[in-house]
């Protein structure tokens, strides 16, 4: 009777899976997490199954086989989105007129080139 639970407990996880991901996730970070969320799941099952059952070899079994499941689960369900980006309106002119006319105070040409141009000319 326990394995039936276990699984319609899967079946209902699984079911909702799709409906709790965001949408637009970059791969890389939600397999990253995946596999994190799995370990972490595993190490707490296997902990949390050898102190509930009454055999603990058998408890840690199932807990590291469920956690690690459901830790996979979580960690995909939990990654961010892609960020999205609203473009930028390019001003059609100079924003402050006369900045690139010379060398900024403090600047100057290279000392042994004669041939730099100023900043305007480029």
């Amino acid at each position: 009777m326990r394995f039936a639970g276990i699984g319609v407990i899967a079946v209902a996880l699984a079911a909702m899976l799709p409906a709790c991901a965001p949408v637009n996730v970059d791969p890389e970070i939600a397999a990253e997490r995946a596999a994190t969320g799995a370990v972490l799941g595993a190490a707490l099952g296997a902990g949390l199954g050898a102190t509930v059952a009454i055999n603990p070899v058998v408890g840690a079994t199932i807990g590291v086989e469920s956690g690690a499941g459901l830790g996979a689960a979580l960690g995909v369900m939990t990654s961010p989105p892609l960020p999205t980006y609203e473009p930028i309106a390019v001003p059609a002119g100079t924003v402050i007129p006369g900045f690139y006319d010379n060398w900024p105070p403090g600047y100057h040409p290279p000392p042994e080139n004669p041939e730099t141009q100023s900043p305007s000319a480029g």
